[in-house]
């Protein structure tokens, strides 16, 4: 009586299939680590907005109409401070702030207890820059930095609110951009990457041009 003799892989089928796996593991996995960072972006970016809005209610419960807030002098770094000093870090959960240079601007920069940072710049508006992984690189618009406006009162841009939303201020009545334009803009500049977010309930679009 014969007994069965059980055949096992060969060297070369084993090297064969890892090479395999191999291939397709380098093939997936650059857009897993992409999908996983967008989500943590996202998540971060949805956080930071309602953190913002929420100190912003309280802020005008203990301070007024934000119409009536001393605004300070444009395009300066004191001015930034004080606004982040007095309307935004006694109501959230921070360190310290830095009056700095940051994109060739005169700002002021609130850190927060989770890493990401906060920058604020002076203008006809407060234009607000979140930066989802503080100083770390790649420190560019649309990748890990995030533009914002807040308007102080009704008029000033484009699309009125009394709330932090997406960088946008154009002249009143000028037609919002079209996605396939903000999906343009958005590569080419980064400042519309947010509008490109926010139109999608701040969840990174399949075609968001843009690698974080």
């Amino acid at each position: 009586m014969f007994k069965a003799h059980k055949k096992g892989f060969t060297l070369a089928e084993v090297l064969i299939t890892l090479g395999v796996i191999g291939i397709v593991a380098a093939l997936t996995m650059p857009s897993l680590i992409q999908n996983t960072k967008r989500q943590q972006a996202s998540a971060r970016l949805k956080k930071f907005i309602s953190v913002i809005n929420q100190a912003l209610i309280s802020a005008e419960l203990d301070y007024g109409p934000r119409e009536d807030w001393g605004k300070g002098e444009m395009d300066s770094s004191d001015s930034a401070y004080d606004f982040l000093n007095t309307y935004i870090k006694p109501y959230i959960k921070s360190f310290d702030i830095e009056k700095r240079v940051l994109l060739g601007e005169n700002m002021a920069t609130l850190r927060f207890v989770d890493g990401s940072q906060m920058s604020v710049k002076i203008g006809s508006c407060y234009d607000i820059y979140y930066d989802i992984n503080g100083e770390k690189s790649p420190n560019e618009i649309g990748r890990d930095i995030f533009a914002f406006i807040l308007c102080r009162k009704k008029g000033e841009c484009n699309a009125d609110s009394n709330q932090l939303r997406a960088y946008y201020c154009e002249t009143t009545g000028t037609p919002y951009p079209t996605h396939e334009t903000l999906v343009s803009q958005c590569e080419k500049r980064g400042y519309s990457c947010t509008m490109l977010i926010e139109e999608n309930q701040y969840e990174f679009p399949k075609d968001y041009p843009k690698r974080l």
